[in-house]
């Protein structure tokens, strides 16, 4: 990064107050990692190529992030400063940023040795010489053994999130030849219909079979913990119009209606369907707080009971054997159930729901998409735009 900000080897050898040969040293190793000329030396100084611009801008954000990260976990009122953050960041060691992962990740310092095969006596070494650099507590002692704190927990999550940068610098690179090379992590709600999700990934494949994929499913909660922490570079599924957190941005995609949802043959199959009907029946649906909760609540809105829910149910997968094998109701999109509803197992009944969900993309404010994270982008909306009337792609 000096040489690239200051324009020479001499001068950002002079600026780090280290030898110049150590600086070609150290840039040689980085192009040999790469595989891939970062410089272009001339008599007048050094110039990055195109694929030292992409590290460049690769490892200004890593650094933003790991910088960003210091400050914001410490919940003294005297955070560290920006400068004071720079000192830190400068002593800050690739093992302590491993370690404190590690920590976070498996629960306790104990776990986190006998995962990564390392002694404990060396990841509390590490655990506290990062606390002493940063000046303040990362950990607490609990019957399990050292674990993060809240402020540890926060360091760790950025920590994550910079270290996206540098793997998506590897994919860049790899890629600079024009090919599409690397892995694109993909958080997915259950609620969202996964033929499309897995006719856009085929799709991309197809088109750059060296792409790999990493597909997390899940609840809302630990979905977004995942994209958060940069377990996931997207979050796709029913969004929450203003999402729960100012650290992530929603993209709107498509409205996707509520029926209500019961096996083919239910007393009610057939019928026009009224509230008093419904009330009649037992019902599954997801926890309170989720968007298809509230639409099953609004519709009880004002009566004396609201609905019967008997089993609460985080998956589709699951809510769908229940109505198959019962007669309790569900509020679900019709997308949602397309296969069964096709094979005339289960059926919208006639009943209107005012309600629906918003489908969209969910990810980090701060976000900067690589050509194969983008690529996988277009091929989902282009799926989109074949499988939902009147989808229009976002800019």
């Amino acid at each position: 990064m000096s040489v690239c900000e200051l324009g020479s080897l001499n001068a950002a050898a002079r600026g780090l107050n280290i030898a110049q040969p150590a600086i070609t040293q150290a840039i040689s190793r980085l192009e040999d990692v790469y595989a891939a000329p970062l410089l272009t030396r001339r008599s007048g100084g050094s110039q990055p190529t195109e694929e030292g611009r992409i590290l460049w801008r690769r490892c200004e954000r890593f650094f933003r992030v790991l910088q960003r990260g210091i400050v914001l976990a410490s919940e003294r009122a005297a955070a560290p400063t920006l400068t004071q953050s720079s000192n830190i960041l400068s002593r800050l060691t690739a093992a302590q940023i491993f370690t404190h992962i590690s920590v976070s990740q498996h629960g306790s310092l104990l776990l986190a040795a006998k995962a990564d095969g390392l002694s404990v006596s060396a990841l509390h070494r590490a655990a506290r010489d990062i606390e002493r650099n940063l000046g303040y507590e990362l950990y607490a002692k609990t019957p399990q053994g050292l674990t993060v704190n809240r402020a540890g927990a926060e360091l760790a999550r950025q920590f994550q999130i910079a270290l996206r940068e540098i793997a998506a610098a590897e994919e860049e690179l790899k890629g600079s030849d024009g090919s599409l090379k690397g892995r694109v992590l993909i958080a997915s709600l259950p609620m969202i219909r996964s033929s499309i999700l897995g006719k856009a990934i085929n799709r991309t494949r197809a088109r750059a079979p060296r792409l790999d994929f990493v597909v997390l499913e899940g609840v809302y909660d630990t979905m977004l913990k995942a994209l958060r922490s940069g377990e996931a570079d997207m979050l796709i599924g029913a969004i929450r119009q203003p999402p729960p957190v100012d650290d992530v941005t929603e993209t709107y995609l498509f409205g996707d209606p509520y029926s209500i949802i019961a096996r083919k043959g239910h007393p009610l199959d057939g019928k026009d369907v009224s509230l008093d009907d419904l009330a009649a029946y037992e019902w599954v649906a997801q926890r309170d707080g989720t968007p298809v909760r509230k639409a099953l609540n609004a519709l009880f809105e004002g009566r004396d009971e609201g609905p019967r829910v008997r089993i609460e149910a985080p998956s589709t997968l699951l809510m769908r054997s229940i109505l198959l094998d019962s007669d309790a109701l569900a509020v679900l999109s019709v997308r949602q159930v397309a296969l069964e509803v096709g094979l005339g197992l289960l059926t919208p009944l006639r009943f209107h729901v005012p309600a629906g969900r918003a489908i969209g993309i969910t990810m980090r404010s701060d976000w900067l998409p690589s050509r194969t994270q983008l690529f996988f982008l277009e091929n989902f909306y282009e799926v989109l735009s074949e499988e939902i009337q009147g989808f229009v792609p976002p800019r």
